[in-house]
């Protein structure tokens, strides 16, 4: 057994109000809880490709003590949509401690340099490093990796978190880390844009309702609904905290400030349930009836009635 017992991962489609579970989980002092890490990601230039592109033979020591020196350096390579910007590594860059990445290095150094015991050495002995024996990742992985997750780690548990698809649509076409730059980038372009975002999710979320039916009956996956969380968040963290093994916290009721919306482009503490219907009033109707034609079939593989569940 893994001396960083049963970790949790979060996996699901961006703009699914990932942000909001891990600040929820922040609020439990049970666990280290890390941002998106996107160490095995398709359509962008992840983890494998920085070690290909930067790093290349790690059958060298050298080589590992770059990567180390690289991830941790306050001027990481800049790669390509990834950068090595995402929350994991950013955290990595602030800690910026010797003892810690000795320990990463040693461990690596150990192993057979293999992807999934760099992924190992980089969580445990950060998780070791903060005083922890659990940890959450949110996004370590996109989600039809779910079974590398479960073959890396027999004891985790994976939290498939989804969301209205036409919510996730709206917020998509309007992302200020995405959508928004590249129309800015290709204004003339900004209508054609939009709509090939909304293709995007539309594919994503009936693929992810395939997984979901894939895993859907394997006890160390659950699958949770934001307007489920926004609904009735204590029966939800109760859900959430059964199935992690972690102690139920009346603080887990009140996260801590999120990033701005990018449907209203507010901040907001704690968790509010106009959240799961305020998008309505943005979307236009062509775009609530090609969305729902094109999902509604997945929406009832996710046992999620878009037109009738209480939230509305």
């Amino acid at each position: 057994m893994n001396e960083i017992d049963k970790p949790i991962f979060i996996v699901g489609i961006r703009r699914s109000g990932s942000t909001l579970w891990r600040r929820i989980f922040e609020k439990n002092d049970e666990v280290a809880v890390y941002g998106e890490m996107q160490f095995l990601w398709p359509w962008e230039k992840d983890f494998p490709f920085f070690i290909r592109k930067y790093v290349r033979d790690l059958s060298n020591d050298k080589n590992i003590i770059k990567m180390i020196d690289s991830i941790f350096s306050n001027n990481p390579p800049r790669i390509r949509l990834m950068n090595l910007r995402w929350s994991f590594w950013e955290f990595l860059r602030k800690v910026n401690d010797d003892k810690l990445k000795k320990a990463i290095i040693a461990r690596i150094n150990k192993s057979d340099r293999s992807v999934e015991n760099i992924f190992k050495a980089f969580i445990e002995e950060t998780t070791k490093y903060l005083g922890f024996k659990r940890c959450i990742v949110k996004f370590p992985m996109y989600f039809n990796h779910i079974n590398t997750l479960l073959s890396w780690y027999p004891n985790s548990k994976i939290i498939h978190i989804t969301r209205d698809p036409r919510a996730i649509s709206l917020s998509k076409k309007n992302d200020s880390g995405g959508t928004a730059r590249l129309k800015l980038k290709y204004p003339y372009f900004s209508n054609i844009l939009e709509k090939i975002m909304i293709l995007f999710v539309i594919f994503q979320y009936n693929w992810s309702a395939r997984i979901h039916i894939k895993f859907k009956n394997n006890e160390n996956y659950a699958l949770f609904q934001y307007e489920d969380l926004l609904l009735n968040p204590k029966k939800t963290i109760s859900k959430l905290c059964d199935f992690t093994g972690l102690k139920y916290s009346n603080e887990m009721l009140n996260p801590s400030e999120g990033r701005f919306s990018s449907i209203d482009g507010k901040s907001r503490k704690g968790i509010e349930k106009k959240l799961g219907y305020q998008w309505k009033k943005n979307i236009s109707p062509f775009e609530m009836k090609f969305i729902t034609f094109f999902t509604k079939k997945s929406m009832k593989k996710m046992k999620y009635d878009g037109s009738s569940h209480d939230i509305f």
